[in-house]
């Protein structure tokens, strides 16, 4: 399992370098008053969705699969890799955006609320696992090319749509009052509903590769 992961990391070190110095820049560009810190929240969705990706499409370049299931390697240590890759990536450019975030607000360089960093950031990172658990299925079964689509529609759809009843709300739109339990129990129900849609897909998706052929 280690071995899988190094040679993941190995693999996209230019880009997660890359991706890093671009945390940077955006980060410039709030204390420039050019974004809003909240943009940095997003960045993780962002990396969390692009960089699994680009590791299926680095092995499907280099057939990786082909030789992968002719070592002793099992399809279910696979699979478990890629999952666990992902959830990395999720945690390690969360941590990343939540230090530069703190940075930030702690020396005034921008405006904004540690309270609310520390409530956004864990949503967002739940919320790209739960977009992860349903695109890796569809990376597995059929490429990067085709499950590009599936990611990029649904990271539109979510936070597009967010952005655009965020716009309502400023504009006078007047939402359901939630019930109060539920505004307590929001952040651990949904980081309930992730862990389960994760195990879910993980299970699907060993089922996928199980039956693949190479």
């Amino acid at each position: 399992m280690k071995g899988l992961l190094y040679k993941d990391f190995i693999l996209l070190r230019k880009q997660l370098t890359t991706y890093l110095v671009f945390l940077i820049v955006y980060g410039g560009f709030c204390v420039a008053g050019v974004f809003p810190l909240s943009i940095l929240v997003a960045l993780v969705a962002v990396l969390g969705l692009t960089v699994p990706l680009s590791s299926v499409a680095t092995d499907d370049a280099t057939r990786w699969d082909r030789y992968a299931v002719s070592t002793p390697i099992s399809r279910r240590g696979i699979v478990a890799g890629k999952y666990l890759f992902a959830v990395l990536i999720i945690l390690l450019s969360g941590a990343i955006v939540l230090a530069l975030m703190l940075a930030l607000i702690g020396t005034g360089l921008a405006d904004g609320s540690m309270g609310e960093a520390l409530l956004a950031l864990p949503s967002c990172a739940f919320l790209t696992l739960l977009l992860n658990a349903v695109t890796l299925p569809f990376l597995l079964k059929y490429g990067a090319e085709k499950a590009r689509a599936v990611s990029m529609v649904l990271f539109v759809s979510i936070f597009g749509g967010s952005i655009l009843v965020g716009g309502l709300v400023n504009r006078g739109l007047e939402l359901p009052a939630l019930p109060h339990w539920l505004s307590l129990s929001g952040p651990v129900l949904l980081a309930a509903l992730c862990v389960a849609a994760y195990l879910v897909s993980f299970a699907i998706s060993l089922e996928i590769y199980n039956r693949k052929e190479f």
